[in-house]
């Protein structure tokens, strides 16, 4: 008697099983993606980096385009030059990713921001865009 090997698989071959997982991560990217363009209302614009709020360049219930100038912070660039650290304090803009309307501007010049911490500025995205 000569005992058949077992095989854990549902399918003969696992290039099934590897063509189904491909086919759910591409369903799972979907609609993820299809949630953030046209379901999540507004986004929460936060400062990307430790910093010092400069200059606010938008106000509440003005209108903004892809590229525009949201806010201004100074940050202290980081880079190691002849095995030595050097700091730099520099001012760095940074503009809208999709077009909008500011609903609400949370941060004053002046504040200090964690990374990831206070929103700076509220923005109801453009329908179909990713924020």
């Amino acid at each position: 008697m000569s005992a058949k090997k077992k095989s854990l698989t549902v399918f003969k071959t696992d290039r099934h099983e590897d063509i189904a997982a491909i086919v759910f991560s591409g369903l799972v990217v979907v609609v993820v993606l299809t949630y953030m363009a046209f379901i999540v209302p507004s986004v929460n614009i936060k400062a990307p980096q430790d910093g010092k709020l400069v200059e606010i360049f938008v106000a509440e219930g003005s209108a903004v385009a892809k590229g525009d100038k949201l806010y201004s912070l100074e940050v202290v660039k980081k880079k190691w030059v002849n095995n030595e650290m050097q700091e730099k304090t520099v001012v760095e803009e940074f503009t809208a990713k999709t077009s909008g309307k500011i609903l609400k501007v949370s941060g004053k010049p002046g504040d200090a921001l964690k990374k990831g911490k206070q929103t700076v500025v509220v923005m109801d995205h453009q329908k179909g865009t990713l924020p």
